[in-house]
C-alpha cells in the first residue's frame, strides 16, 4: 500500500473507533468484496449526450459535465453511426448498461468511468432537447393504423387507438426476461422485444412492440421508462471522529453517478481528494469506485450497505488487494438537507 494510503488508514482507525455503530449481519444475498472474482452489476438506465467517433465514443449524463468512455459492440456502433451526420456529432441517447473503471493506459485514464452499453433504449438527433424533457414512462407506438400505449403506473396502461380517447387498461401480470417484457391485461397483451426499431429518421427505439388485442394485432416501436431508480442514494455522507476531532471523511454521490471522497484535516485547508463513480448493486448496497487519487490514476473501491441514514463498508480494495477497515469498518451518516 502506498504511504499516503497508510496515512489515511491510520487516521480512519481513530475515526472509526468513535463513529462505527453495530450493524445487522448482511443477508446471504448481499455482495461483499472478495467473495468472487467479479461482482455482477445490475444494469442502469443512463440518459445523456452521446458522441460517436471512429476512435473514441463518449457519454455525458444529462445535467453533468462529466464524460464517461462509452464501450459499444460492433453492431451498436454501426447503428449509432448511422444516426449522426458526421463523426463526433453530439446526439441524445438512453443507454442501458453499467459502469466499470477505465484502464490506466493513454487517454482512458482521463475518464471517471467506462460505460459498458448493454442495450440502446432510445436515441434522438436533438441532443439539447432530449435532456431538457422530463423523465418518460414506458411508451409504445405504431402507425397504419396509429396506436399508442403508455404506462401511467405499474398497474395501468393508457391505450389510444387513432383519434379516440385514451382507455385505462389494468395490468394483471408482468413478466420480464432477457428476451421479452410482457404486460398482460384482460383486453390484450403487450410484448416488447429488444431490437432496433424506427418510426421515422429522427428517432431510434431500442424495442419492438407487438400488441395483441380483441381488435387485432398491432406492431410498433417502444422505449422503456428512463427513470433511474437508484436516485434515492444521491446525497452527501459524512463522518468525523470524536477522539481525533481534526479529521473527517465526506462522501458525495451525485445524480450523474460520479462520486467524490474528501479526507480533511482541520489544520490543513487542502483536503485529500478522490474521485470516481458509484452504482447501486441492489436495494441495500452500492459500489463506490475511486479512479483518481489527488488527480492521479489509482483504483480503490468499497461496497456500502445502507441501514436507515447510515452507510457501512467493512472492507476496501486498493488495486488488487483487499483490506479490512480498522475497528469494524467505515460508517458514514447522511447529511440532513
Amino acid at each position: 500500500m502506498k504511504p499516503l494510503k497508510i496515512l489515511i488508514f491510520s487516521s480512519l482507525m481513530l475515526l472509526l473507533q468513535a463513529c462505527t455503530s453495530s450493524m445487522v449481519s448482511s443477508p446471504s444475498d448481499h455482495v461483499t468484496l472478495g467473495q468472487s472474482a467479479e461482482i455482477q452489476l445490475p444494469r442502469i438506465m443512463f440518459r445523456g449526450q452521446l458522441v460517436i467517433g471512429p476512435q473514441t465514443s463518449s457519454f455525458t449524463p444529462c445535467n453533468s459535465n462529466q464524460q464517461f468512455l462509452l464501450t459499444l459492440s460492433a453492431q451498436q456502433y454501426q447503428t449509432l453511426s448511422q444516426q449522426v451526420a458526421s463523426p463526433y456529432q453530439s446526439i441524445y441517447g438512453e443507454i442501458i448498461g453499467f459502469l466499470t473503471a477505465p484502464s490506466q493506459t493513454g487517454y482512458n485514464a482521463d475518464f471517471r468511468a467506462r460505460l459498458i452499453a448493454h442495450q440502446i433504449n432510445y436515441v434522438s438527433q436533438d441532443a439539447v432537447k432530449g435532456c431538457s424533457q422530463p423523465v418518460q414512462s414506458t411508451e409504445t407506438q405504431g402507425q397504419k393504423p396509429p396506436w399508442r400505449v403508455r404506462m401511467t403506473s405499474p398497474e395501468t396502461l393508457a391505450v389510444k387507438f387513432g383519434n379516440s380517447s385514451p382507455q385505462q387498461w389494468p395490468v394483471k401480470r408482468v413478466n420480464h426476461t432477457e428476451e421479452h417484457r410482457v404486460y398482460t391485461t384482460p383486453q390484450g397483451t403487450l410484448t416488447l422485444s429488444p431490437s432496433v426499431c424506427q418510426l421515422n429518421h429522427q428517432a431510434l427505439y431500442g424495442w419492438m412492440a407487438t400488441f395483441n388485442t380483441q381488435k387485432g394485432r398491432y406492431r410498433g416501436c417502444a422505449r422503456l421508462g428512463n427513470q433511474d431508480p437508484s436516485t434515492t442514494w444521491i446525497a452527501t455522507y459524512h463522518a468525523s471522529s470524536t477522539r481525533q476531532d481534526n479529521f473527517s471523511v465526506t462522501l458525495t454521490l451525485k445524480a450523474d453517478h460520479t462520486a467524490r471522497t474528501l479526507y480533511r484535516y482541520q489544520n490543513d485547508p487542502v483536503p485529500i481528494v478522490e474521485t470516481g463513480f458509484w452504482q447501486a448493486l441492489n436495494a441495500d448496497q452500492i459500489q463506490v469506485v475511486m479512479t483518481q487519487h489527488q488527480q492521479q490514476y489509482l483504483l480503490s473501491q468499497r461496497i456500502f450497505t445502507r441501514k436507515g441514514d447510515q452507510l457501512h463498508a467493512p472492507k476496501e480494495q486498493v488495486g488488487q488487494q483487499i483490506y479490512r477497515i480498522n475497528e469494524g469498518g467505515l460508517t458514514l451518516y447522511r447529511s440532513k438537507p
